[in-house]
């Protein structure tokens, strides 16, 4: 520790120590010794204290620095709460990280430049967040966050803890693990050179807004990831260390990992606050832990075999349906096989998303696993080689902020759900015979609405012409499964009148009749971005200078100076807002009219206007810049030659929950076009 916080710590304490009156306490004692000529050791006073009940008081009335408090909080997305100020009649696990041991990646190669591990522990939807680390065989991932467990009422006091305790029994049967994801972190293309241009004014915003441009222009992979027995502090008193040992992390397409080696160890130190009376005996964890395994054993046995003959009585009717795209098992990030409809369920995640509509905006904002592999692969290769297919918890794709297009349809159903509508994961094929996963709600009757979780879209009936939906296997949501059994399997002929059993035939999925897939619904994080207008200016700044950078170079300097109308950009805000709109509400946003007014009167008459926008689902300057030199309609705008051209550019930040965000910008450029 550093010499400023030692300093900073025995401040504290004294200041505790005054505020307590140990310093009238000791000064009595000595008083008293010195009258009957004893020598006093430590040992004694001690003694003394403890005896009169100073030292419990202390640690009752003890309180941190509020510094302390308040650098913990802010990397714990956890709660508000206190270590030492913990509500009475509710029961906490206490984790302390200790570390990480043997990550197999960096044993066999040197961390690339600038490359981070962050690690985000899950458990009945609380999630805590540790500050990046720099990559390394033994990455030093330090915190601690205390955990509530959903149980209630209080038992008998005891073991010291000043308060009620909880029954160990009742949190016995809590079965959920606590989900461990380890994030390998690399820096967007040129994070670090990403200056701001002369638009950008020096300050705390404009320094504020670079640092969270930074921070989110980061690519997140999942390198390792496992689930922690924290009823093994059940079994102690005290606290307990546990090693908790990691898988690794899905392949870019959602598959597998190819090797099935672990890919690191975590160190964690659980800890029950308050304590109970008598701790369990571990060998009733056991008991348990093997009597849920028999469980799903047995629940997974009888559900293969009804699937099989379910699929064997669907098959019989006709020999045509056994090549259709049906789907009742799906792998698990852990490697298991499950029923799909353990993967769904209604989803209410807060406040973050308002409506259905900006719930499939969010889902569309989720960066696709396969494709960020390709951008930009990992060093070491990580999510290489795959095996089969695999789905994510909700954890691992919040933390990651990426998923396969199978994910993105699971999530979205799941959030459909929460509000209400009549929702289900659809399987089929698209026009081109690929295989397909997207999402399909029922209106009045059973009309179906698509939406296409990878871009936010929804097509009703009478956009048939557009959609890319070629035929439908199957439908599923959190409580059965519907195979279709139509003669015409197309997505338009098909009817989707589930309930009429000549149709469609079901599967039954009832929960109490599957395998227990324990995750809980999380609540989604507010986006890091505070001022949107600073990150926006910061942005603009900087592709203002790649702008006129490049137009010196195409034009020289003389004739590539770049004159910048501020009113002008003032009016293609609305033009931005617009499209934002469309993407969210897919219709077209109101207000367009006025937009051409302005734009008519601001150019004057023989005048030539152009513009082009972009949209990024990052807020990396850098990508950014390469995106606007790379598209032929914005280097045409560029290449204006004309001395009278005038150019304007705006940027308009949508930020989204799980700092997710939506960025659109707009160059324009006028210019008389006789002289």
């Amino acid at each position: 520790m550093e010499d400023a916080k030692v300093d900073q710590l025995r401040k504290a304490v004294r200041q505790q120590l005054q505020q307590a009156g140990i310093q009238s306490v000791l000064h009595q004692l000595l008083l008293e010794y010195q009258r009957t000529g004893e020598a006093v050791t430590p040992e004694d006073a001690l003694d003394v204290l403890q005896g009169r009940g100073v030292i419990d008081q202390l640690v009752r009335t003890v309180r941190p620095p509020q510094q302390a408090v308040q650098a913990l909080t802010q990397i714990s997305n956890v709660g508000t709460l206190k270590p030492t100020e913990l509500p009475p009649g509710k029961a906490f696990l206490h984790v302390k990280l200790l570390g990480g041991r043997a990550f197999s990646d960096f044993l066999v190669r040197m961390p690339a430049t600038r490359e981070q591990l962050q690690l985000s522990l899950e458990l009945f939807g609380q999630r805590f967040t540790t500050q990046p680390v720099a990559a390394a065989a033994e990455p030093a991932f330090t915190g601690e966050a205390f955990f509530e467990l959903p149980v209630g009422g209080a038992g008998a006091a005891g073991g010291g803890g000043g308060g009620a305790v909880m029954d160990p029994l009742q949190l016995l049967s809590l079965r959920q693990g606590m989900h461990a994801v380890v994030l390998q972190l690399t820096p967007m293309s040129g994070v670090e050179g990403g200056e701001a241009g002369p638009a950008v004014t020096a300050g705390e915003g404009a320094a504020a807004a670079a640092a969270v441009a930074r921070q989110l222009s980061v690519r997140r992979q999942v390198c390792a990831l496992g689930v922690a027995e924290w009823r093994t502090a059940l079994v102690r008193r005290s606290k307990v260390v546990v090693s908790v040992q990691l898988g690794a992390g899905p392949g870019a397409a959602g598959g597998m990992p190819a090797s099935a080696a672990p890919a690191g160890l975590l160190t964690l130190q659980l800890e029950l606050r308050p304590p109970f009376s008598a701790a369990l005996d571990e060998a009733l964890l056991k008991s348990q832990q093997r009597m849920e395994h028999a469980r799903d054993a047995d629940v997974m046995a009888s559900f293969v075999a009804a699937a099989k003959a379910w699929w064997g009585d669907y098959v019989a009717q006709n020999l045509a349906l056994k090549g259709r795209p049906v789907k009742v098992l799906a792998t698990g990030e852990d490697g298991s096989q499950y029923p799909v409809c353990c993967f769904v369920r209604p989803l209410q995640l807060g406040r973050g998303l308002a409506s259905a509509r900006e719930a499939a905006r969010f889902v569309s904002l989720l960066r696709r696993r396969e494709e960020q592999q390709q951008e930009a692969p990992l060093p070491g290769g990580a999510g290489g080689g795959e095996g089969a297919e695999c789905w994510c918890l909700l954890h691992t794709v919040l933390a990651a902020g990426t998923a396969s297009k199978e994910e993105m349809a699971l999530l979205l159903c799941s959030l459909l759900l929460g509000f209400g509508l009549d929702a289900w994961v659809v399987v089929g094929r698209l026009h081109d015979g690929s295989s397909h996963t997207w999402v399909m709600t029922r209106g009045p009757l059973a009309s179906p609405t698509f939406w296409e979780p990878g871009t936010g879209v929804r097509y009703t009936l009478t956009d048939v012409d557009t959609w890319p939906y070629q035929s439908v296997g199957c439908v599923f949501n959190h409580l059965r499964l519907y195979a279709n059994c139509q003669c015409d399997d197309s997505a338009f002929g098909s009817s989707y009148l589930l309930e009429d059993a000549s149709l469609w035939r079901e599967l039954p999925m009832p929960p109490s009749e599957l395998p227990a897939m324990p995750w809980s619904p999380i609540p989604l994080a507010r986006s890091p971005i505070s001022d949107p207008l600073a990150l926006e200016a910061h942005l603009e700044g900087a592709l203002r200078a790649a702008a006129e950078q490049h137009r010196r170079q195409l034009l020289g300097a003389q004739q590539g100076r770049t004159v910048w109308d501020e009113g002008l950009a003032q009016l293609l805000m609305p033009a931005l807002a617009a499209y934002e709109h469309e993407a969210v509400h897919c219709e077209v946003a109101p207000g367009n009219d006025e937009f051409q007014q302005a734009i008519k009167r601001a150019v004057p008459l023989g005048w030539v206007f152009k513009a082009m926008p972009q949209q990024h689902s990052h807020v990396c300057p850098d990508l950014m810049r390469k995106a606007l030199l790379e598209e032929d309609q914005m280097l045409d705008i560029l290449g204006t030659s004309a001395s009278t051209a005038c150019y304007a550019l705006r940027v308009k930040v949508f930020a989204y929950p799980e700092g997710l965000t939506s960025v659109w910008l707009m160059l324009a450029v006028k210019y008389n076009a006789v002289a």
